[in-house]
This record gives structure tokens, C-alpha cells and sequence, in this order.
């Protein structure tokens, strides 16, 4: 059985009519604001985690309603609620992968946190104008649906070798302080032999 979490979090600046479709076998998690967006659309929640601070307390009432986990957190601690969900998951569910709708915009001081996750977890993160995830030293294929995709190193990346991409190189060291690899585009091979890299496809939104 192939177990994939969804993971459902604030900011909720993403539409689920593009980006969420339902699969067998599929676990929907809510974080705190981002149960606002299962409820509206009439989804199942298995889980729900979060200090709920930032959700509205009609929501609030109506998870009580449900036939759901639900997870309390204090509002003051050590990690944010994503984190906790996250760490929550690993130790708790055996799954193959994890999807997270949201998490991307809003503070800046979350997506930061957020970003770190990916140097622990095996992560995606996702909404409308990007896509966001980790890569462990290998050989892969990439398809970017974005407009632009970007390499950083999270943990420094040997060898790193990009082919196919409208930029490309061979054999490159890309230390975590390195931005060479910001604002290519198309979709290709890539291949390095030590390393962490974050991958960040991403469109030329406007305000």
C-alpha cells in the first residue's frame, strides 16, 4: 500500500481546484488555518494539528464535529505547527510520500522554517505559482511546470551536473552560499554525487 500524506496548511493563497486531486490510499492532514480549505470544499480530514490560532472559530466548532484526529497544540513552543505535524507523521505513519498545499507565502520567517524542514524531510511543497522540494545525492529527471526553476545547495553539492536546462554545467561545486543556479528555465537531467540541493520551480508572478 502506497500511503500518501497531504498536508494542508496556511497561508491560504492556493486554489485546490488546480493543484489537489484525490488519490487511493491518501491521508489529508489540516494545520491550522489550512483546515478552513478541507472544510469548504467538504473534504475528509484525518488529522488535524495546530495551536488554531489563526483559524476562525466557526471552523474551529465544525473539526469538533468530525470524526477526526485532533492534536492540540499550546500556542507558545518550540516549533511551528507544521513542524510538529511533520515530525509528528514520521514517527507515527508509515508513508511513501508527502505533499504540502500552502506553506510557501505569507512570513517570511515561516518559509524560512519551512525551507529548513527540507533539509530533514522528504518534502513538496506547493500552491499556484510554485513548487518547492529537496534532493539527496543521485541522478534525476526533471519536468518544471514553471516558468523558472532554480538550484540551491542546502547542504553543499559535489559534482553537481545540470543537462537538458537552458542553462547548464558539468562537475560544479555549488556551496550553500552560491546563487549561480537561481532563474533557469526548461526541464532536464540533473546529477551530483554528494550534498543536499533545493529545487524551486516557480513563475514571474506580478503584483
Amino acid at each position: 500500500m502506497s500511503v500518501k500524506i497531504k498536508i494542508f496548511a496556511g497561508p491560504n493563497n492556493y486554489d485546490l481546484s488546480h493543484l489537489y486531486f484525490e488519490e487511493a490510499d491518501e491521508v489529508l492532514v489540516g494545520i491550522d488555518s489550512g483546515l478552513e480549505y478541507l472544510i469548504d470544499n467538504n473534504m475528509h480530514i484525518d488529522l488535524a494539528i495546530g495551536d488554531f490560532d489563526s483559524i476562525n472559530p466557526l471552523y474551529l466548532a465544525k473539526i469538533h464535529e468530525l470524526d477526526s484526529t485532533i492534536i492540540r497544540l499550546d500556542k507558545e513552543k518550540n516549533m511551528t505547527d507544521l513542524a510538529y505535524a511533520i515530525d509528528y507523521l514520521y514517527h507515527n505513519i508509515a508513508y511513501d510520500s508527502i505533499q504540502i498545499f500552502g506553506g510557501i507565502g505569507g512570513r517570511i520567517d515561516h518559509l524560512y522554517a519551512n525551507i529548513n524542514l527540507l533539509k530533514r524531510y522528504d518534502l513538496t511543497f506547493i500552491d499556484n505559482h510554485s513548487k518547492l522540494f529537496s534532493l539527496k545525492k543521485g541522478k534525476y529527471h526533471i519536468d518544471n511546470t514553471h516558468h523558472y526553476i532554480s538550484f540551491f545547495a542546502i547542504e553543499d553539492v559535489y559534482g553537481l551536473s545540470i543537462n537538458g536546462f537552458k542553462y547548464e554545467l558539468d562537475n560544479y561545486y555549488l556551496s550553500a552560499a552560491d546563487s549561480i543556479c537561481v532563474s533557469n528555465e526548461g526541464s532536464g537531467d540533473i546529477h551530483f554525487s554528494k550534498g543536499r540541493l533545493l529545487v524551486i520551480e516557480t513563475d514571474n508572478i506580478l503584483f
